[in-house]
């Protein structure tokens, strides 16, 4: 069995059922997860650990995952990220990719997030993908 690695994912969602999925899945497969159940929560975490992935929830009370990202980027987080989001309609797909954001569905289709993890696992440290 291979070592957790050092730098977590964080996970950000405000649907405590999907983080909590979500959390489950990504430790199960062996990596070390991170999870906030808001955006504020994430900019109080730091500094902390460089995270190596984002994992951010479109639709939230307080910043929405493309606020937070901006945010994380404008403190020099580096991590390369996904959206969720149930609402992928083009604005905000337009949003997203102005922003440097690959965009996933929710209902989660598991594999994809998975895929994207494992491009980032085996390319460079800080690179995006």
């Amino acid at each position: 069995m291979s070592a957790i690695p050092e730098h977590p994912i964080y996970v950000v969602d405000d649907d405590v059922p999907v983080l909590l999925s979500l959390c489950f899945l990504l430790q199960g497969e062996g990596h070390r997860v991170e999870s906030f159940s808001d955006g504020h929560s994430v900019l109080a975490a730091f500094p902390g650990p460089e995270p190596r992935f984002l994992v951010l929830d479109y639709v939230m009370p307080d910043i929405d995952g493309i606020e937070l990202f901006r945010e994380l980027r404008a403190r020099d987080v580096r991590a390369p990220a996904v959206l969720m989001t149930g609402d992928p309609g083009q604005a905000v797909r337009q949003r997203a990719r102005i922003a440097g954001l690959a965009v996933i569905e929710k209902p989660l289709a598991y594999e994809p997030l998975l895929a994207m993890l494992a491009e980032v696992d085996s390319a460079p440290r800080h690179s995006a993908i």
